[in-house]
């Protein structure tokens, strides 16, 4: 790979962040958290959203847009709707990975910085969707344009990304939203060979704190709805729906429902891999994920190795015959800050039994003494051996999110710690900035000193860095959209990055068409 592969898959993990990012119609204010002073005017903001999607996804479905039309709730291209969810809109047209790219997501903006290293081998792109109007289990799917790419000569990978729904738990009358959620990077060797690598991405919100305390509920959540997936966590055993990740043990009913939504355009991409690469398999396959998305690489796994309609192994009836031959068997696994998304009996099947890896529980102590160092020489023989598989979670130990402090789980994979864990980490407050891909990647280049790694893939700038001219007591008005607007304006042109200027301003007419309603 071309630089150590913990970092290499944090690093997609993160340009599965990236082009979501992109794909979001406002940047600038995708989750409306400008108008988050005043909650009645957010409300009021998104119901006028909702109610334009309503009357714009007619039209849409009528002309059959394909990938290039909005997206985001389901009344835009025809699907169940949900109301209660926070309307964000995408249009999958803007995906240009070779671009590095910028959002506000509550006042700080979030700069993606994908290595060249990754993004300046991609010679080809594509996506795969849901078309307007059709049913869950049809998919399609459409080239990339990259006419504005600064051409590389050696670009030789390939990037399919695919798209999925969140805020479903399974409940009566309770729909997902679509948005990107991965993608499968084709990854030419030296050798002739390739690798596959499965990326997915975690939640994006605004306020976490509002978002959480909107999801928690089973019947009446609402609000983001990727928090509404995360918070999905009554499991499913294989007879109440739980079997197409899991015969065995009981699965996380929300990250399962993701899933289910997710397949049939995961499952496309694969096919077209498999077409383009002329019916040779990959060498390696990887399947990698930050938070939520270690949840859905977990899920994933499970599906075509513990699953009753992908596996057992790749072989089940609804694995296409062309990708059956693929290395399943020694599929690697490797998680980033991911939750737990299933009781004992799944965990270990996946992890001991299927990944053939060492798993970490325990009714005590939240820190695993039996835990590894990124520098331990045995994750780069796992991660080599083409014949043998692996599961890996890697983790800072102060992270809420992977702890075994409280009951609901148990997780997947040999624990590698990217700090030094210290007794009173069992008892401390929480930390969420020791969720934070940023941190752990941090973690992981500190211990790992080495120079050929790549220094950045994401950062955090304050918002009066990107717009210095800011008043923040006006946030929400007209007037200050506009100077967020001439923000990311600026941002791309001072460094010299292709963007989408005309489109941008396009979508901020409509916004503000929107507004006035």
């Amino acid at each position: 790979m071309p630089y150590h592969p913990l970092v290499y898959h944090l690093d997609l993990s993160i340009l599965a962040y990236h082009l979501y990012g992109q794909s979001l119609v406002w940047p600038f204010d995708p989750y409306y958290e400008e108008l988050a002073a005043d909650k009645a005017e957010r409300t009021a903001m998104m119901g006028k959203v909702h109610a334009w999607a309503k009357d714009q996804g007619a039209s849409q479905t009528a002309r059959s847009k394909g990938h290039k039309g909005y997206r985001g709730p389901g009344a835009l291209n025809g699907y169940a709707d949900n109301p209660t969810h926070d309307p964000i809109i995408y249009d999958y047209a803007l995906v240009h990975p070779w671009s590095d790219t910028i959002t506000n997501a509550a006042g700080t903006w979030t700069e993606y910085l994908t290595p060249k290293e990754i993004t300046g081998r991609i010679s080809r792109g594509y996506i795969c969707y849901r078309p307007t109007g059709k049913a869950e289990t049809v998919s399609a799917i459409a080239e990339i344009s990259r006419k504005h790419a600064r051409r590389n000569r050696d670009a030789s990978d390939i990037l399919l990304a695919f798209e999925g729904g969140t805020g479903d738990k399974g409940e009566e009358g309770q729909p997902h939203s679509q948005s990107l959620m991965g993608f499968i990077l084709l990854r030419q060797k030296d050798s002739g060979d390739y690798d596959a690598h499965i990326a997915f991405r975690g939640s994006r919100s605004g306020s976490a704190a509002r978002a959480a305390v909107q999801s928690f509920s089973d019947g009446g959540a609402k609000g983001n709805p990727d928090w509404i997936t995360d918070l999905g966590y009554n499991k499913l055993s294989a007879g109440q729906g739980g079997a197409l990740i899991s015969t065995t043990g009981q699965v996380h009913r929300g990250f399962a429902r993701s899933m289910q939504s997710i397949l049939p355009q995961l499952t496309r991409c694969l096919q077209k891999a498999a077409a383009l690469k002329k019916g040779k398999a990959p060498e390696n396959i990887f399947v990698t994920g930050h938070s939520l998305g270690g949840a859905l690489a977990q899920h994933f796994a499970a599906a075509i190795l513990l699953g009753n309609r992908y596996g057992p192994d790749g072989s089940g009836p609804a694995m296409p015959s062309a990708l059956k031959n693929w290395p399943w068997q020694n599929l690697k696994l490797l998680t980033y800050g991911a939750p737990r998304t299933g009781d004992q009996d799944f965990a270990t099947a996946l992890t001991v039994k299927k990944l053939r890896s060492e798993q970490f529980a325990t009714a005590f102590n939240p820190v695993d003494r039996n835990a590894i160092k990124v520098t331990d020489p045995t994750i780069l023989a796992r991660l080599s051996d083409t014949q043998t598989p692996a599961g890996f979670r890697v983790l800072n130990s102060k992270d809420p999110i992977t702890t075994e402090k409280f009951i609901g789980g148990k997780h997947v994979g040999k624990t590698v710690y990217v700090n030094k864990p210290k007794a009173f980490d069992a008892v401390s407050r929480p930390d969420f900035s020791a969720h934070e891909q940023r941190q752990i990647r941090d973690y992981m280049l500190e211990s790992l000193k080495d120079p050929v790694i790549p220094a950045l893939a994401i950062r955090y700038v304050s918002m009066e860095d990107i717009n210095p001219q800011r008043d923040k007591k006006k946030r929400g008005t007209e007037a200050e959209f506009q100077k967020l607007v001439a923000s990311i304006t600026t941002y791309y042109e001072s460094k010299n990055i292709w963007f989408d200027t005309k489109r941008l301003e396009k979508d901020t007419a409509l916004r503000a068409d929107i507004a006035a309603r």
